[in-house]
């Protein structure tokens, strides 16, 4: 009886945490792709950088790339996003 009144207490927290992951991670994606392209322009804008001489510009255009690509913000707010995935999928095991 109390398992079944703790489920239903917690119904509407796992409700807002699926729509959220759900959001979360179709945001990810879209802006994985998006990011994506940005970072390949900066990285090469980077290049260009190095040719012209200025290798400062270089080193600072190839970190921006590196924070924007999949592997720098979006792999965070990925892994983020897993981790509350991970509290709402222990939250309905309850």
């Amino acid at each position: 009886m109390l398992k079944i009144l703790i489920k239903l207490a917690l119904f509407p927290v796992t409700l807002i945490l699926t729509l959220l992951v759900a959001f979360a991670q179709f945001f990810c994606l879209f802006s994985g792709m998006v990011l994506n392209i940005i970072a390949g322009a900066v990285f090469l804008f980077g290049v260009l950088m190095l040719f012209i001489g200025e290798w400062q510009g270089f080193l600072g255009f190839s970190v921006l790339a590196w924070a924007i690509s999949p592997y720098g913000l979006p792999g965070a707010a990925a892994w983020l996003t897993n981790k509350v995935d991970d509290i709402n999928c222990m939250l309905k095991a309850i």
